[in-house]
């Protein structure tokens, strides 16, 4: 899992430079300290399936459940918010848990269980959240307000090195169409796995 921190920042009545500017020349003032605003802290985690056993029914899973172990280790690492891949759940739908809310976007029953992305919003944040409508198997972007704007979140499962060339181009121009109806003055973060290969070695 792959964590980062989005420092939300509020607006202040007074910079640090005009409460200096307003103190009296002949008497010392002490240095200033502002504490950081909170943070949400972010995470990716290729899952690899949110299927228990048999069950397509996430109702009915207890906590013994993949969903439940998830749910108690982004609590554990005080996640706020995660981006899952590879779910292989079916269709789209959401569920609550204890701590988190999970929504996610698949294929439909007919198709194979292949790929499917998700996203895990600790409850206390629910209420700041937007989810579109548009999204595919492997693209879920969602939209939240906080105190510097409003930032969005993409979920990202990319094709594997071995996909073919046609899988690989819709999968990029599915992500660029998804992009240009984000505002340029909102936030934006890209969460996933990339299935990304660096290195000098590019036959293999």
């Amino acid at each position: 899992m792959v964590c980062l921190l989005h420092w939300v920042t509020g607006a202040r009545t007074k910079s640090e430079k005009q409460i200096r500017n307003c103190a009296p020349a002949k008497i010392k003032t002490k240095s200033l300290k502002f504490s950081k605003p909170p943070a949400l802290r972010l995470a990716t985690w290729n899952v690899r399936t949110m299927i228990h056993g048999l069950s397509n029914d996430l109702q009915q899973i207890d906590d013994a459940g993949k969903i439940g172990i998830i749910n108690r280790e982004l609590k554990r690492l005080n996640i706020d918010i995660a981006a899952l891949q590879e779910t292989r759940l079916t269709d789209s739908d959401s569920i609550r848990e204890q701590d988190y809310t999970f929504f996610w976007q698949s294929k439909v029953p007919e198709e194979p269980r292949l790929h499917g992305v998700g996203l895990a919003v600790k409850n206390s944040l629910l209420f700041t959240v937007e989810l579109p409508s548009k999204d595919t198997p492997r693209i879920l972007p969602m939209r939240l307000s906080s105190k510097s704007g409003p930032v969005n979140i993409l979920s990202i499962y990319a094709p594997t090195l071995n996909s073919s060339a046609e899988v690989k181009d819709d999968f990029c121009e599915e992500l660029e169409s998804t992009i240009k109806t984000i505002l340029t003055s909102d936030k934006l973060y890209l969460l996933g796995d990339f299935n990304v290969r660096i290195g000098a070695d590019r036959d293999s």
